[in-house]
């Protein structure tokens, strides 16, 4: 094994960020070249095993000189382990690397072949020919599919001699019967048990079954397995449970192959900070035998725009061009380009946007593809030590900021048409993401079917920068004892009823000689949830703030359920919003409205003090950003980066800074911004589905948390709930819970 050089510490620190989905990955040298093609069930750690720190002390010399020689990757991911062992095939045949062992023939994987005959004959191949015959596959083993086929004679008597099938298909009558009729082999075609209809019928069975029908196979299969076992035939039951098992494995999708043969180039593409990444995945005879990367300079404002002025560009230099170009969406002029190609291949060209099938799946493929290249040029970027110490360095400088850029923290704010408005905050470390830093805020002030980027911004930054407060010592909490209690209750008409096993405690928070607040409690020994009415006297603001903190501080994180009358934006920077449900009977709460704050915990993230905060937005968000820090009194210095030119805007400056969109900064930046619009979306998308999810099963009479949770597991969303039969549904309901759903849903 070579010395540890900086090449192997670069590609450690990016495999870190690499996919853990099944794939293909490539090890390049310096110059681009594939040195090796290899596939994994997860990408990540196959990848790690090659640069450990201590590597396997059996290494041969062949891989030691690959780990020497390699100094860049690149991957292309697939949807299981099949497709990616059938492009791993497909591209060492195409690429022929240097460190892959070839192999000298196709003896890698079987299709299966029914010609185009009047009496079709059923064959299993190793290659597929332009001879009109219909072909299934690729299947990865000869053996399994050949017995398999054998089976399916069991079930649909499918097979016949050649004797016959050649004698007929020649406009000739067979002679005699066969040998592998007297056997059992041959379902008497040779003499004449079944006619051209029957015979063609249990063929088009066969094929029925290897598109993908498996439902009459199945039930046949484990009525003769039973049947087998019931007569002790153990030996054949057990074969007849491993095909079942191989046809389950046959429900397994992949896209990698076609046996329609269609030429097809998939081009799919992902824009991020303006610069456009693309993948052509290209499928030749039926198989996947290429992926295509190119990075496109300028700026792509949306994928119609950057299709238009690829598409010519590419096939302008590009001497394959296949039957058929996959895109994402229509663009304008595809007529015009469809004829331009068919100019220049003088063959029929189509330009498509599928919406469903395999061709939709196999552009799919292609769009993951193009967003996990720019994951990999982003983590290719962060581990080379010096860009991150040049970006933050032009940064400091052009914001003129003395301390050193050590915590940059992000800000965005997510809705969906005025609803669902979230926000999100992305931390960067010392030029690097610290996702386990990043936090979410589900937005209280703003109102279903408002839509206030603003209002939501302040929210954000008031309940985040609320924790970097440092408490205000003049501030005393005083417990009333029994008797203070008995006194104080005489004069108080709203105190909340004190039911057996439940304490009440009664808190005064003050400032020198004069009361903030007083808070009337309840708590119980059995339940971490505290019940209360809570009377504001303090009317300055910042003392109301005060008064909460010291009383958060004071309960800890026990969850609260509080009669208390304060602003909104009060409420929401202190984690209260309005409650679902009212303080329950048993206390005789009276009318007055109910405020809720989740138990919470020590936040690491929360608590560690910004150098520099990043808004999405120009000035209008900025300035409502330096109000909230003038409100809470903190001097951090905060920019705010448009999206539409990429501008820098600096507090109370009207024109933006001058710092260039190719610097590492600006890269730096663009990259903080992304991963704010990036989590804040995650975030609104999850309370979306939560909230699909939850509002038609928790009407529901008699169905709680826990059977929910049973049904959602078992069936996936609520229309396969709805969809799903009585019998399935019995599984995890009693006959009322499963009238009461049927009434409901």
């Amino acid at each position: 094994m070579p010395d540890e050089s900086k090449h192997l510490e670069e590609l450690r620190k990016r495999i870190t960020k690499a996919p853990t989905s099944p794939g293909v990955y490539r090890w390049l040298n310096a110059k681009g070249d594939v040195l090796y093609i290899g596939k994994a069930k997860n990408l990540k750690n196959r990848l790690k095993s090659y640069v450990q720190k201590e590597p396997d002390k059996a290494l041969g010399p062949w891989k030691l000189s690959l780990i020497k020689h390699m100094t860049d990757f690149d991957v292309t991911i697939t949807s299981n382990e099949l497709e990616a062992l059938i492009l791993e095939t497909n591209m060492i045949k195409e690429v022929k690397p240097k460190y892959n062992v070839m192999m000298k023939d196709d003896k890698n994987y079987v299709y299966i072949r029914v010609s185009n005959d009047e009496y079709p004959v059923l064959s299993v191949v190793r290659q597929m020919e332009k001879d009109n015959a219909k072909y299934f596959g690729p299947y990865l083993s000869a053996y399994n599919i050949k017995r398999t086929l054998n089976t399916l004679h069991d079930v649909f008597h499918f097979r016949s001699c050649s004797l016959s099938t050649d004698a007929l298909n020649r406009g000739n009558q067979p002679k005699r019967a066969c040998l592998e009729y007297q056997i059992g082999q041959c379902n008497g075609l040779c003499v004449g048990s079944l006619n051209q209809k029957q015979y063609i019928e249990g063929i088009e069975a066969v094929m029925r079954f290897l598109k993908g029908d498996h439902r009459d196979v199945v039930i046949a299969l484990k009525d003769m397995m039973e049947d087998a076992a019931t007569n002790k035939k153990f030996e054949k039951a057990g074969k007849l449970r491993d095909t079942l098992i191989y046809i389950e494995s046959l429900d397994v999708p992949q896209v990698v192959s076609d046996t329609s043969r269609e030429n097809t180039d998939a081009i799919g593409i992902a824009l991020q900070g303006g610069k456009a990444q693309v993948v052509v995945l290209r499928e030749r005879n039926g198989r996947l035998v290429e992926e295509r990367s190119i990075v496109l300079a300028g700026e792509a404002d949306n994928i119609g725009a950057v299709l238009s002025e690829l598409l010519p560009q590419y096939y302008s230099v590009e001497t394959d061009i296949p039957d058929l170009i996959l895109i994402q969406e229509d663009i304008d002029d595809i007529a015009v380009l469809e004829a331009w190609l068919v100019q220049i291949r003088e063959k029929s060209v189509e330009i498509r946007a599928p919406e469903r099938g395999k061709k939709s799946k196999l552009l799919a493929l292609a769009q993951s593809n193009a967003k996990q290249k720019v994951s990999q040029q982003f983590a290719k970027w962060e581990a080379a030590a010096q860009n991150i110490e040049t970006a933050l360095n032009e940064l400091k400088n052009a914001l003129n900021i003395e301390n050193d850029l050590r915590r940059i923290e992000g800000y965005d704010i997510s809705h969906l048409g005025g609803t669902e408005t979230v926000g999100s905050m992305v931390v960067i470390k010392n030029g690097k993401p610290a996702n386990k830093e990043y936090r979410s805020f589900t937005i209280r002030t703003v109102k279903e079917g408002e839509i206030d980027d603003y209002k939501a911004l302040k929210e954000v930054l008031g309940r985040r920068l609320k924790y970097l407060k440092s408490p205000d010592e003049s501030i005393t909490i005083q417990k009333l004892k029994k008797k203070e209690r008995d006194t104080w209750s005489e004069t108080q008409k709203k105190r909340l009823a004190i039911p057996k096993n439940w304490k009440d405690e009664v808190l005064v928070i003050a400032k020198g000689k004069v009361d903030l607040l007083t808070a009337d409690l309840r708590k119980s020994s059995k339940e971490k949830v505290l019940y209360g009415n809570i009377e504001m006297h303090a009317q300055d603001r910042d003392l109301q703030h005060a008064a909460l903190d010291a009383l958060e501080k004071e309960i800890g994180i026990t969850e609260w359920y509080i009669q208390l009358n304060i602003s909104d934006n009060l409420a929401s920077i202190h984690g209260l919003a309005p409650s679902k449900k009212p303080i329950p009977d048993m206390f005789k709460p009276n009318k007055d409205p109910v405020l809720h704050r989740r138990s919470t915990t020590e936040d690491v993230s929360l608590k560690s003090i910004p150098d520099l905060l990043v808004i999405d937005g120009g000035k209008g968000q900025l300035s409502t950003v330096v109000e909230v820090l003038k409100d809470l009194k903190f001097e951090i210095p905060v920019i705010g980066l448009a999206k539409r030119e990429e501008e820098i805007f600096l507090p109370g400056e009207s024109f933006p800074i001058d710092l260039p969109n190719d610097s590492q900064a600006s890269f730096l930046l663009q990259r903080l911004r992304n991963e704010a619009h990036r989590f804040a979306n995650s975030h609104r998308e999850k309370r979306i589905a939560k909230g699909l999810i939850g509002s038609a099963l928790d009407d529901v009479p008699g169905i709680g948390e826990k059977t929910k949770k049973d049904l959602l597991q078992k069936f996936g969303s609520v229309d396969f709930i709805k969809a799903a039969s009585d019998e399935a549904l019995l599984t995890v309901l009693s006959a009322t819970q499963l009238a009461a759903l049927r009434g409901s849903l």
